[in-house]
């Protein structure tokens, strides 16, 4: 899967992605304070509760410095989160299918196919309309606009919050579509304090789900 279409991208980008990735062990340590990743890995740590417990690994950085390297820069920090969210994901789902915690995981559980395939096809983090609305109001980014000195003095700055919180809302709809400068919009706006939660993990993932969305084209010659 890729953020965006090769035609926005250098040629070369694009022909990163069929390169094979390669399959290794990595060290599952129990004592995250012991893990100290080379300037080529990124941390990831998982923590459990009942009984409390962590693990942390060191895979390879090559998915962040893809993304880095793919995508503007002003969404960079919205999907280093989604990327890192992802990875946790794997590890905590892995470990906890085990009764007994394994010493190793093979690195291509991370890849970046891997980890936006994780992103953008898991069900488990889909918000229904309801839970979508709840997590929208209790968000730093509505907090934000309605902090906002122009909310309470310029219909025109509360007319363009509506408009934004009904882009939000639509989310939740499996069928629903948006201008490419309205998606752009969204990630602009989204408070960095929500790029590790639960609403804005959802909203990232959506948003890249609409952008690869396949498009049916109608051949209008058979006419």
């Amino acid at each position: 899967m890729r953020l965006y279409g090769c035609s926005k991208f250098a040629t070369v980008l694009c022909m990163e992605s069929v390169m094979p990735a390669m399959s290794y062990p990595v060290a599952i340590s129990r004592k995250p304070e012991n893990v100290t990743p080379a300037a080529n890995e990124r941390l990831i740590v998982v923590r459990f509760k009942n009984p409390a417990r962590a693990a942390a690994i060191a895979i390879p950085a090559e998915p962040w410095e893809r993304m880095k390297r793919e995508v503007p820069m002003a969404y960079a920090g919205l999907l280093d989160a989604v990327l890192e969210k992802a990875a946790k994901d794997i590890l905590s789902v892995t470990l906890a299918s085990f009764t007994t915690w394994p010493g190793e995981i093979d690195a291509m559980r991370f890849t970046f196919d891997a980890l936006m395939e994780q992103a953008s096809g898991s069900n488990s983090g889909w918000l229904s309309k309801d839970e979508l609305a709840s997590a929208w109001k209790a968000s730093a980014t509505r907090r934000a606009f309605y902090g906002d000195a122009r909310f309470g003095s310029n219909p025109a700055y509360r007319k363009a919050v509506t408009k934004f919180e009904e882009l939000i809302l639509k989310m939740s709809a499996k069928n629903a579509s948006y201008k490419e400068e309205e998606l752009d919009k969204i990630l602009a706006k989204i408070a960095d304090e929500d790029l590790t939660g639960e609403f804005g993990t959802f909203i990232v993932r959506r948003i890249e789900q609409i952008r690869n969305k396949p498009t049916t084209e109608v051949d209008l010659d058979l006419l």
